[in-house]
């Protein structure tokens, strides 16, 4: 095992082209309203970064669904595969709270459930997967296709757990593509019961594509296995004392693969990862404004 690095180099934009395939959705609290959805956040974050950011996803055509398009393109998220749905609307979490505990309604059968199968031409430098927008037979179609023809050099895979809207089917047949994976600490149970190093290990020795595997750690931090030199790599404990944890976990996705591409050290990947989540922590909102140079060149 062994800790992160030396100090970084400075932070460099890199030019490079992502693409994210996944869900559009606002979550709902009363009168309220948020934009998220895991690949949302992280195309955000990435496209904040540096990177050419595009997202293959559908919104419906109602209000809702205007308001995400613009909110994307505020974000730097280019929307010419974002589908607009005439026969659903635009995907919603429903939040209620009961005993001040909150629990999420994400409400099935709706735009993100029906995106179209679609082939963005170019070549990109990674594309983007999670497990939710993949419960609809239809989406789960045009993800196939998208990762059967478009051209990418990595597949970074979230898996991003969210209640019963995933199968071990589903997560396993992911994996076989993937070459950076990301995981919680909370979903690791899912890979097995075994020490965290034991674990990433059996995960590198049946899924031969898999390059890294990080996981999150909550206020620990974060680890990235190294599955070519099975190198196990902590984090330093985050300092900053949590205001929402909402994307935290995506800004630490969208900085690891961004410095990755960018050819940093994997222990460069690791740090920076960390302290933008753990700026991420401080502030209210998935994805709240920051400058990356400003933050990993102090």
């Amino acid at each position: 095992m062994e800790k992160r690095g030396e100090l970084s180099p400075r932070f460099r934009v890199i030019n490079m082209k992502i693409i994210a395939f996944g869900e559009i959705l606002w979550d709902v609290f009363g009168d309220e309203k948020t934009i998220g959805g895991a690949p949302f956040n992280f195309a955000a974050h990435i496209a904040r970064l540096g990177a050419e950011t595009y997202m293959i996803s559908a919104v419906g055509n109602d209000e809702l669904g205007k308001e995400a398009l613009a909110r994307a393109k505020e974000l730097g998220i280019k929307t010419d595969h974002v589908a607009i749905d005439r026969a659903h609307r635009t995907g919603v979490c429903n939040v209620t709270l009961n005993n001040g505990v909150p629990s999420y309604d994400l409400v099935r059968d709706i735009a993100y459930d029906h995106i179209p199968a679609c082939v963005p031409r170019g070549e990109f430098d990674a594309l983007y997967m999670g497990t939710l927008a993949l419960r609809g037979a239809d989406s789960r179609r045009a993800f196939e296709s998208a990762l059967k023809y478009v051209s990418h050099r990595e597949v970074f895979f979230d898996v991003n757990f969210r209640g019963s809207f995933y199968t071990r089917e589903l997560v396993e047949s992911l994996l076989r593509s993937t070459t950076v994976l990301k995981v919680s600490d909370e979903e690791l149970p899912f890979f097995g019961r075994s020490a965290l190093p034991e674990t990433c290990l059996r995960l590198a020795e049946k899924y031969r594509a898999l390059k890294y595997i990080c996981v999150t750690l909550g206020k620990e931090g974060a680890a990235v296995y190294d599955c070519r030199n099975s190198t196990l790599m902590y984090s330093e404990v985050p300092q900053s004392k949590p205001v929402s944890t909402v994307g935290a976990g995506d800004s630490f996705s969208a900085c690891f693969l961004y410095n990755l591409l960018a050819g940093e050290p994997v222990t460069v990947c690791l740090d920076r990862a960390v302290k933008l989540s753990d700026f991420v922590v401080t502030q209210l909102g998935a994805v709240p404004d920051y400058d990356p140079k400003e933050l990993f060149n102090e």
